[in-house]
């Protein structure tokens, strides 16, 4: 059986271009660079495939002031007073998703879906299917878009990515279905916070409409956002590094750097491009 996690991380950046976390608890933040693993056999057999391996951050290094990259600018969160925003959700979903009735999803099985303010049903076809729900999410990022493209045109950075953007959120839900034809309903259960008591917070849980698929789900009942379950990854190949871009920078930084492709994804795309009639 293929590697979950891989498989998982690869239906959603098919969906979004960006890294989705498989234990969003980890966490991500806007300037980390490193590598993603492949999950080779060996000494580093610990490694699985498709994570990503921090080395350090560009703002606690000091490459960020070096190179002029600014700070991060944040979205989805009033910077006012130190007030939040209004709540909201993000869906990601695998390209063999569809969309269907909550309802007709869970046709009675699961009554609590029903009282559920934050819900969705997805059916997913051809295979596996991935979902990821966000509640409450901000997104980190660095603008504009190409300021890491010097930085990353350097040689010692070659083979290395870079997180130019986080979301992060007070809660999350993520499933990887077990196989094709699966419908799946997912919903946030909020019940009150009990009268009284010293910290009053209410209680939420994740609620589903199918055990079936691998499922994880967490929330920080005092509303913090310490979960990191969609970052993006960005970096120069070799040819894109030695094109001469330097001569117009400013020009450049405007222009979005290219997002890190799996690397068995990209050892997919070798093959077929090997494949085709007319290759060599």
């Amino acid at each position: 059986m293929r590697n979950s996690e891989r498989t998982y991380v690869e239906l959603l950046f098919r969906a979004s271009r960006k890294y989705a976390s498989w234990d969003p608890e980890m966490q991500v933040k806007v300037g980390d660079w490193g590598r993603i693993t492949q999950g080779k056999r060996g000494l580093l057999f610990w490694r699985k495939n498709g994570t990503f391996l921090k080395e350090g951050n560009i703002y606690a290094d000091g490459l960020a002031e070096k190179y002029g990259i600014p700070k991060p600018t944040a979205t989805g969160a009033s910077e006012e007073n130190g007030e939040r925003a209004e709540r909201g959700e993000s869906w990601i979903v695998s390209k063999n998703a569809v969309q269907v009735d909550v309802g007709g999803a869970v046709a009675g099985a699961t009554p609590a879906l029903a009282q559920c303010k934050l819900k969705g049903a997805y059916k997913f076809s051809s295979g596996r299917g991935a979902l990821l729900v966000m509640s409450n999410p901000t997104i980190s990022y660095i603008d504009p878009p190409g300021a890491l493209r010097k930085l990353l045109q350097e040689p010692s950075m070659r083979d290395l990515v870079v997180v130019s953007e986080v979301h992060s959120c007070d809660s999350y839900a993520r499933i990887l279905t077990s196989s094709a034809g699966n419908t799946v309903a997912l919903g946030l259960s909020v019940e009150p916070p009990v009268p009284g008591a010293a910290e009053a917070h209410a209680h939420a849980t994740w609620v589903r409409s199918t055990s079936v698929g691998n499922f994880k789900s967490q929330v920080d009942e005092t509303g913090e956002r310490r979960y990191h379950p969609l970052f993006r990854l960005v970096s120069l190949t070799e040819k894109a590094t030695s094109t001469g871009l330097r001569s117009s920078e400013e020009e450049w930084d405007g222009v979005p750097l290219p997002e890190a492709v799996p690397p068995w994804l990209l050892e997919q795309e070798e093959g077929k491009k090997l494949s085709e009639p007319g290759s060599k």
